[in-house]
């Protein structure tokens, strides 16, 4: 168990095994909320820095893996519990992004190479996907699922363009 503190002050304690995901918060979607955001079955905002939460997190959570979102920052991801890489979605592709992953019932856009996010999910003994191809297929595919219903993205307002 990790003891955080809320911004109200009020400790939190989160087992570790539950974290999806971690980044730091951004005043366009987190609006003096705390520092930093974790996603571990619901929500939390905590008043301690992203890079102290993920090393106290890797600490007893070794799968927990350092991404890129499009804008440069953080995320780390529980790798063991994602599945990817997943196909850029048409309206994904933009510059600063190169793949993505699902995590949480959720797609997260990352920096990394199909093969960097296949390689860590791999080490982490995650959903390993083969790695997407570009094309018409796949394209079409990802049309598809959208259409039909696709996931969610994390923080979609930082995934496409501003």
């Amino acid at each position: 168990m990790i003891r955080f503190t809320r911004k109200s002050g009020i400790p939190l304690d989160l087992e570790a095994s539950q974290v999806l995901r971690i980044r730091k918060t951004d005043p366009r979607l987190d609006d003096d909320l705390g520092n930093t955001l974790i996603n571990a079955g619901q929500t939390f905002f905590v008043q301690e820095e992203s890079t102290a939460v993920a090393a106290a997190v890797k600490a007893e959570l070794p799968s927990l893996y350092r991404f890129t979102h499009r804008l440069g920052a953080p995320v780390w991801i529980n790798a063991h519990a994602a599945k990817g890489p997943m196909p850029l979605a048409p309206n994904h592709h933009v510059p600063g992004l190169s793949s993505a992953l699902d995590i949480g019932g959720k797609r997260q856009y990352v920096r990394e190479s199909p093969e960097e996010v296949r390689s860590a999910i791999a080490a982490a003994g995650g959903d390993v996907q083969p790695i997407p191809e570009e094309g018409l297929w796949v394209q079409g595919r990802e049309t598809l699922r959208e259409i039909l219903g696709s996931l969610e993205a994390w923080d979609e307002e930082l995934s496409t363009l501003e």
